[in-house]
């Protein structure tokens, strides 16, 4: 077995002014990053994977304040560790409804993805490098990430499509589960 940690050029964030939890927090394989703001419509969670990625949906956290998006956001560390922890850890972290309504931000595949959806659709929404089935060419840091299309700004705009087109998602995971019931 080899441990390989990157170590990308990216500022550590200030956790206790952005009201994170501790990085310890990583050993248990995912943690709430994010909640939904109480007294609002909850619109989707989101599962987010990657340095960078996670770089990047942590400086959108004003941005998704300001245009109301009330979403709630789960570090995902490794879903090996996350799954060792006890059900009323797993359940306060990424309970059944939110796994039902998901996406995944990642820096790997949007099938690597699919260990913490609840059904397929959520990879309609993930966003990934392998957004459009092909290999990045490389480059930079930031050539790639725009490329990848996980830029801050190619983020806000997966999220806020995410949320705009809830009612069609959840309604078509109505009607699977209909479908399912006249079998």
């Amino acid at each position: 077995m080899a441990l390989h940690l990157t170590r990308p050029a990216i500022p550590i964030p200030d956790r206790a002014a952005l009201h994170l939890p501790s990085h310890f927090e990583a050993a248990r394989g995912a943690y709430l990053l994010r909640d939904y703001k109480s007294g609002a419509r909850p619109m989707g969670c989101i599962v987010v994977q990657g340095t960078s990625t996670t770089q990047n949906v942590i400086a959108l956290l004003p941005d998704l304040d300001r245009a109301g998006l009330n979403v709630r956001i789960v570090a995902a560390i490794s879903p090996q560790l996350f799954h060792a922890q006890p059900a009323d850890y797993q359940d306060l972290i990424l309970p059944q409804a939110d796994r039902i309504d998901l996406m995944g931000i990642t820096n790997r595949s949007r099938r690597s993805m699919g260990v913490w959806f609840a059904h397929d659709l959520s990879f309609e929404y993930t966003l990934s490098p392998d957004w459009d089935d092909r290999w990045r060419t490389g480059g930079t840091v930031d050539e790639v990430l725009e490329e990848a299309h996980l830029t801050p700004e190619w983020i806000l705009k997966g999220i806020e499509r995410f949320v705009r087109e809830r009612p069609e998602r959840l309604a078509r995971v109505r009607r699977m589960l209909e479908a399912a019931e006249q079998r």
